[in-house]
């Protein structure tokens, strides 16, 4: 469970940082963009030695890379617009229940996972703790012109999580950080034909703040991604996918509630409860 709790640590220092990033005046786009150098950059570094590009671009995994890499940043993007234009409580609640795609597609791939009635009800416990922690006592109204956009949102990110894992077992005992690098390197390249795009169009220029926050970043991008991978090849996913996200959901509420002095009514509290003890339950089921 130790790569677990760090993907959980590490994932939730990432949403500190966008909640910090408009404090700021930061622009998303390119602090993305710089984090995904900075990612590449430490784990080529890491693998320096034994890197080739001869090597990698024949390696069986390489495809699948490039296509992660080009999904990372489609969820970025998707999950920002769709925060700025449906909400951000429908927005995070489409992105976290999208836990049962990767959890069903497990039960059904893999040989050694099963999904018993048990686990079904965890998964159910940790859906409604993400109901309950992003309720706000708000009526939730959607413009019908977006409303395809949580929809795109639920099936990019359960595809993204299900692609890695189906990665992380097909190719057991690969070169994790080889392979993580050349996924941000993908999702490098697709930001960078993005941030030129927008140069031009909106004259938009690279600021140093951007780059301090996008180093930032992509130091705990890195890093999470790479205990997501290390904790999935250990633990059958329909544990690691709910106790995963009921562990960033819970901590960064309660993150916003001390540190960023953000208020949580009852039913938020509640929900901080219900998936704590979802995490214990599944970790005993």
């Amino acid at each position: 469970m130790l790569y677990l709790t760090l993907a959980i640590l590490t994932s939730t220092a990432i949403l500190v940082l966008f909640k910090i990033f408009p404090k700021y005046d930061i622009h998303i786009l390119q602090a993305i963009v710089v984090n995904y150098i900075t990612a590449t950059a430490l784990g080529f570094a890491i693998q320096w030695d034994s890197f080739s590009v001869n090597t990698v671009v024949h390696e069986n995994w390489f495809l699948y890379a490039i296509v992660i890499g080009c999904v990372f940043i489609m969820t970025f993007q998707v999950f920002a617009y769709s925060s700025q234009t449906v909400g951000v409580a429908i927005t995070a609640i489409s992105s976290k229940i999208s836990v049962v795609i990767p959890v069903f597609v497990g039960a059904l791939l893999y040989a050694n996972e099963s999904l018993s009635l048990l686990k079904i009800l965890g998964l159910g416990f940790a859906i409604v703790s993400f109901l309950l922690v992003f309720n706000n006592n708000a009526n939730f109204k959607i413009n019908p012109r977006f409303i395809f956009l949580p929809i795109i949102l639920f099936l990019v990110n359960g595809m993204n999580d299900t692609i890695m894992t189906y990665a992380q077992r097909k190719f057991n005992g690969f070169n994790t950080m080889l392979f993580i690098s050349c996924v941000f390197f993908s999702s490098l390249v697709v930001g960078v034909i993005w941030l030129i795009v927008n140069y031009f169009a909106l004259k938009q220029k690279l600021l140093f703040r951007n780059i301090i926050a996008g180093i930032l970043l992509g130091i705990f991008n890195f890093l999470s991604t790479y205990y997501f991978f290390k904790g999935v090849a250990v633990v059958e996913s329909a544990v690691f996918f709910p106790i995963l996200n009921v562990g960033i959901v819970s901590l960064s509420a309660l993150c916003g509630y001390f540190v960023f002095k953000e208020k949580l009514n009852l039913i938020n509290w509640i929900g901080i409860l219900v998936a704590l003890g979802t995490i214990v339950f599944i970790a005993n089921v």
